[in-house]
């Protein structure tokens, strides 16, 4: 059986997932937010490679 592994993980390097540090939000985006939009704290990048 042929599985296609995009229809399991669609993960691409350009898309980036961002998530604060405080409240737990979550955005998804190309670019990064700088800042959290609900409580103007610390966001980090949640995105990782998968091999």
């Amino acid at each position: 059986m042929n599985t296609n592994h995009a229809d399991i993980d669609p993960y691409t390097p350009s898309t980036g997932y961002y998530e604060c540090v405080s409240c737990t939000y979550r955005e998804h985006r190309t670019d990064s937010p700088g800042t959290c939009p609900h409580c103007g704290d610390t966001v980090r990048n949640i995105a990782v490679s998968r091999e």
